[in-house]
Order: C-alpha cells, then structure tokens, then sequence
C-alpha cells in the first residue's frame, strides 16, 4: 500500500511486442502478409505490413528506444535536451517487465499499482494501413492472431490486475461483431478503435449501431489511443505533406494537421453529431494518449454550434442534450502528465479524468506513482477520484 493509503489503477500502460506477435497465432495463408519484423545481422528489425514496409513504425518498436521517463524533463519545458525518443536507448525487448506478464505484475506491485490498463504499441500503428486495398485481405486476419497472442502473453483481466485491450476494426461490420463475440467470451473489458472515418461513413453512421448497440449491451469500454489514423491521408496530403509521416518524425504542419488533437476532436464531434450517444445512452469511451489541451475548446466550440443548429439539420436526429453534457457524461480522458490535469478536472469533471503514466514508453513517467504530483493541489477524495475510482467506474469494476 502506497503512502496515499490506497494503490493506484494506470489508464495507460504499453508493453512491447514481440516480433511474432502479429504471426504466432495466424493462419498459414496469412503468415507473409501481415505485420512482421525482419532481422538479419545487428542492427534494427524492420517492420512490414505484408511486401510494404510498415508506415507508422520503420523498425521494430522495441529496438533502439528510451527507457521510461526519458523525456520527462524536456516535456515539462525543464531541459532542452531529450526529446529524441530514443534518447539513452535500450533494448526494450530484453527488459522482463516490459514484454512478460509475470514480470510486470512484480513491477506493479513494486510501484504500489493496483490494475491497469494495458495497450498495444505496435498494435496502434497498423490498423490503418492493413484496411487499404493492398493488404485488407489480411486485416482480420491480422487482428484475431494479434488479440489471440494477446489473451496468451496478457489476458484480459482476470486477475484484476493487468486489463488487456485488444484491437478492433470497422472496415467490415460482420467481421467485427464476429471478433468482438469470440473477445467477450473470453472476458475482454475494452476495445481500441482507430479513430476517424471508416470508407467515407462516420462511426457515427446508424450502419455501425450495431457494433455500438453490442458494446453498450455488453458494458465494454472503446479505447482511442494516439497511433496511426487515416488523418494523415485525409489532412496531409492537400497541403501537399506525406501521406503517411512515420511516428515521432512528423514535421509541424503534419503534427498539427493530422496527429494529435484533429483525430480524437473530429472522432468525438462525429460520435456526438451523429446521436450515437441518444441511441446509445450507455456507452463508454476512453480517450487515452491524446492529452486534454483540446478538451475545454471541444466543448465550448460544440456548444457555440449546438445553439446555431435547428432541430431539422441533425442528419440522425437531434441529440438529447448539449454537447459539453454528452461528453461530460460519456467521455473519460487520461491527459498528458504535463497537461494542467487540474483545469481538466473543472472542465470535465474530477470523476471523469484518469489517471495515466504510458510506461515504459520514453514520453510517459517513469513510474504511474509520479502521477500523483499531478493532482497533488486537489482535495484528497477528488485525487483518489482520478488516482483509482474513477478507473474502476468508468470500466464497470468494483471499487
């Protein structure tokens, strides 16, 4: 037990793939087709997605990266050396807590963590580019072996301690509700979802109620997390930028068009444009590695436009409340540790902000108990809020 007489529950944590982590588990017909990493001598492996070498992530996300926290200093504005991710690299695959499950639980015990959230790294990187005619044969594929090497090396928490989220795609509504069944039945608790447009429909498009309608009926989270998107094809390419700006080398213009902050507002305007959330009034989402600067300007803009909107303009009809309300109401979002998490908390509501360190990544901290600094000016019950409970309210556990 931690000196705040409870343990905390991390929103964001990450493993690192294996190479065989997209290969272990799929079907022969598939083995060269989907995500792989190719090594031959020292060095680097490289990472395909089929014969295309992979967009987001040019080497294997293990190879050549910073150990946790590396960056802390540089992203507070403290430093002006250290923000190159793989600054002071290590080889993260051979660090027992990052890629074995034995390990971590060990290492959460050490750092005082009760349950967390765990999430691809790789696996947030590819969606996007297996959903393009090229290699869309292999997109299910790809996902099953992914989520099934997943349930083997991490689970999905059972134990109530490390929550694997498995990955999801709405490029075929048959073949995702079938994906989403096999992973309810072996107790999964969250999704992640590739934000944005799927083949010109918004995912608030009635086409996809079914997806929501099961999620809603199951009580399962969606996840967004920061990765590869179809934004950067969407925003980039007008502007006469890369189409597909690999990860931590995007130039500003691409950064700001396509990467941060566009995905999640532009995903969350549709959700709440659309009614999803009048026709499915118990759905949870978790905005995660997206930071919150966007939070406040989201709801006010939406709002300001809410009030312009006659009731006729609603394409799938009038949502049941103001926006700024459906989100505060649906919405649970893990900031950036250098965000103002205290302005958020006013903004969205203490119960709806989560606690996040995004270890091992280099960006995150170098320990989730550092979150508490964070919150630290808060009155207790509201940093136990964020710290723990609100973890456990928003995925449907007991306290």
């Amino acid at each position: 037990m931690s000196e705040l007489g409870y343990r905390i529950n991390d929103a964001d944590e990450h493993y690192y793939e294996p190479d065989d982590c997209f290969t272990r588990h799929i079907e022969r017909a598939f083995r060269e087709r989907t995500v792989r990493v190719e090594r031959t001598g020292e060095g680097p492996g490289r990472m395909w997605v089929g014969d295309e070498r992979c967009h987001f992530f040019s080497v294997g996300v293990g190879d050549n990266v910073g150990p946790p926290g590396a960056m802390k200093a540089f992203l507070r504005g403290e430093s002006e050396e250290g923000g190159n991710p793989s600054l002071r690299a290590i080889d993260a695959l051979a660090v027992p807590e990052f890629v074995d499950r034995k390990a971590r639980l060990a290492k959460l015990d050490e750092q005082g963590v009760e349950a967390c959230l765990m999430l691809p790294t790789a696996g947030v990187g590819v969606e996007p580019q297996l959903r393009t005619p090229r290699h869309r044969e292999a997109l299910y594929p790809s996902l099953r072996a992914f989520n099934r090497w997943l349930e083997e090396d991490w689970g999905y928490g059972a134990d109530g301690r490390i929550y694997g989220a498995p990955l999801l795609s709405l490029l075929d509504l048959g073949e995702a509700l079938a994906e989403l069944e096999r992973l309810l039945a072996r107790g999964a608790r969250f999704v992640v979802v590739t934000t944005g447009p799927v083949e010109g429909r918004s995912p608030g498009d009635p086409h996809f109620d079914p997806f929501w309608a099961r999620v809603e009926e199951a009580g399962i989270v969606v996840v967004y997390h920061i990765g590869r998107t179809p934004f950067s094809e969407i925003y980039n390419v007008p502007w006469g930028l890369r189409p597909h700006p690999p990860s931590h080398r995007h130039s500003l213009m691409e950064y700001y068009l396509s990467f941060t902050e566009r995905p999640i507002t532009d995903t969350l305007t549709a959700l709440v444009g659309d009614n999803v959330f009048g026709r499915f009034p118990g759905l949870r989402i978790w905005s995660v590695e997206y930071g919150s600067s966007w939070v406040a300007p989201l709801l006010r803009k939406l709002d300001h436009i809410a009030r312009l909107f006659s009731k006729d303009l609603w394409r799938f009809g009038a949502p049941p409340a103001r926006p700024g309300e459906l989100l505060r109401k649906h919405l649970w979002v893990s900031p950036f540790f250098e965000d103002d998490v205290v302005a958020l908390s006013e903004t969205l509501g203490t119960e709806h902000v989560l606690a996040g360190s995004d270890y091992p990544h280099p960006e995150g901290l170098a320990s989730p108990a550092e979150f508490a600094a964070e919150v630290a000016s808060l009155p207790p019950a509201s940093q136990r809020l964020i710290l723990r409970d609100n973890f456990r309210k928003g995925s449907g556990l007991e306290l």
